[in-house]
């Protein structure tokens, strides 16, 4: 190449204070595949310290050994930049330079970052990794630092918060938490804390400080972080998310029903209602046409079991109702209480003595308008992404593609056009 070719490649690359000396084409690895090498000499421009990024005009001396930077391919090969980094004087010791090109923490051009963190958010990493001919590990550090850029500054999300939402989700699917706390104006995943109840969010409440704390208007949440939360935040509204009582009551109904049915089915009527158990804990307006009837006719061949079905209904819908007199909706809740307490159905008894206890987080719901099924839709995307990885074995990395796909709605790497 001439030195009108290798001028004119150094402008297409974007190097302003450097020239291209020489283009060669070498073989690499143990397959000994052809790489693209590109060297490269400074022309002129200062020297950056890497720690303090102070500029220095003139450097000590040039390393013993060029170092190499992944780029884009250009044509069919892999390419690489080759230069001669320069050491400097600087804060109390000698520093190797910090080259524009590179991506800092990288041995990697920052285009090339660019286009790995853009290719992350439409494939796997394992389908980037085998195109880019980078490690699995390469391509999760390059998205997990992509992300964390798009992100920017995460303490800034707290210090607007007025109203929260609370709730844990598996980490791995199976024992192991994360407490996840959302921005209810926001609809956005603000803090994501190891572990779930008071180890899980009271690192939160720290972060969030005496001022932060005092600005939080209300929490929503389960039963299992309200201790904490009415000792650190006392002058927010508690509210107990509806999803959590239908969940109670789902829980009690289908004990009553291993209660009645123990052990293996003895008649068809077990064997049915051990396969279809959806049955009983479907909302009936989701069910398809031909299974009300079906239920209908399990129900009345065990009437304990079809008055517990009846009384989850019920409580259901005290809730969905949109209620603008709140005494009368305490009324309602009051009497389903004493309904079920007039029944010899245990399991129902204790879902119905713990509602008695939280009757006004639960009418604080209907209250304030806040959306309530908030937290469950973020565990739902949760959930979807980590069965669609397949699990992460870096919890960190997790929580940074948590933030990725709750709290960066539009997330800026995917808008580069490739």
């Amino acid at each position: 190449m001439n030195q009108d070719g290798r001028d004119d490649l150094a402008i297409y690359l974007g190097l302003q204070d450097f020239e291209v000396t020489r283009v060669e084409v070498e073989r690499s690895g143990r397959r000994r595949r052809p790489i693209k090498v590109i060297h490269l000499a400074r022309r002129s421009g200062a020297h950056r310290c890497p720690d303090c990024g102070r500029e220095h005009a003139e450097g000590l001396f040039e390393e013993a050994e060029a170092i190499r930077i992944r780029d884009g391919s250009i044509g069919d090969f892999e390419t690489y930049w080759e230069i001669v980094p320069v050491r400097v004087a600087c804060c109390g010791g000698t520093r190797v330079e910090r080259l524009p090109f590179v991506m800092p923490g990288f041995r990697m051009t920052g285009r090339w970052f660019e286009r790995i963190a853009a290719l992350c958010t439409r494939l796997p990493i394992a389908a980037v990794a085998q195109q880019a001919k980078l490690a699995w590990a390469t391509v999760a550090k390059v998205d997990g630092r992509a992300i964390e850029l798009g992100l920017g500054d995460r303490s800034l999300d707290l210090r607007e918060l007025r109203w929260i939402g609370v709730d844990e989700v598996s980490r791995n699917g199976g024992r192991q938490y994360f407490t996840i706390v959302t921005d209810l104006a926001s609809g956005r995943v603000v803090w994501i804390g190891d572990g779930k109840g008071r180890k899980g969010l009271l690192p939160f409440l720290r972060a969030l400080g005496a001022k932060g704390r005092r600005k939080i208007r209300g929490v929503v949440s389960d039963l299992g972080y309200q201790p904490i939360l009415a000792s650190r935040l006392p002058h927010a509204v508690h509210v107990l998310d509806r999803f959590h009582i239908v969940q109670w009551v789902n829980e009690a109904l289908n004990q009553l029903r291993r209660r009645l049915f123990s052990g293996a089915p003895r008649d068809e009527l077990g064997r049915t209602l051990k396969i279809k158990k959806w049955l009983l804990l479907s909302a009936r307006e989701n069910l398809e046409r031909q299974h009300p009837r079906l239920l209908d006719q399990l129900m009345e061949q065990n009437q304990p079991l079809y008055q517990a079905y009846l009384l989850k209904e019920q409580l259901r819908g005290i809730l969905r109702y949109p209620w603008r007199y709140f005494g009368v909706l305490r009324d309602r809740l009051h009497d389903w209480i004493v309904a079920v307490l007039g029944t010899e159905l245990k399991e129902l008894i204790t879902v119905a003595l713990r509602l008695a206890t939280h009757l006004d987080a639960v009418i604080a719901g209907h209250q304030h308008d806040v959306p309530l099924g908030l937290c469950e839709a973020i565990n739902s995307k949760i959930a979807a992404l980590r069965y669609q990885a397949r699990g992460y074995r870096d919890p960190e990395y997790f929580k940074l593609k948590i933030f990725q796909r709750c709290s960066l709605p539009d997330n800026p790497w995917a808008q580069i056009v490739l």
